[in-house]
């Protein structure tokens, strides 16, 4: 029974990372191919260099779960998964950031909690595996 939630949390872990870096990488390619900079003020980078920040951590993000996934480097993972977690949490609840209204808030949390979930599935990626 452990191993299946185990596996869950794995899989739910690898789909989360996989498609909040695909859509922070469409987000900047379409920020950049239009000339604007996007306004995501709960991360701590500068309008300068955001758009650079965003396509550089959506790859980091998507490499790290393709070595894990191939069990290169599956340490990379938890420690993607831990800054995720950490940037959302700092950028949303610990820092002077405001909500326009409540769906917002509400949406933050449910990332945030989606990211905290997918940091325990993430260190259930350095449980050693059963050899077949």
């Amino acid at each position: 029974m452990i191993t299946v939630f185990g596996f869950l949390l794995r899989l739910f872990s690898y789909v989360f990372h996989t498609i909040l870096c695909l859509f922070v990488l469409a987000v900047a390619a379409i920020s950049a191919s239009s000339h604007t900079v996007p306004r995501f003020g709960f991360l701590p980078f500068s309008d300068e260099t955001m758009i650079r920040w965003l396509i550089t951590l959506a790859i980091v993000g998507l490499v790290s779960v393709f070595l894990a996934v191939t069990g290169i480097f599956r340490w990379v993972f938890p420690i993607w998964a831990a800054a995720v977690l950490w940037l959302m949490a700092k950028g949303f609840f610990l820092s002077p950031y405001t909500f326009p209204n409540a769906d917002a808030f509400h949406g933050a949390s449910w990332l945030t909690f989606g990211a905290l979930g997918a940091f325990f599935g993430a260190l259930w990626v350095l449980k050693p595996r059963r050899s077949r």
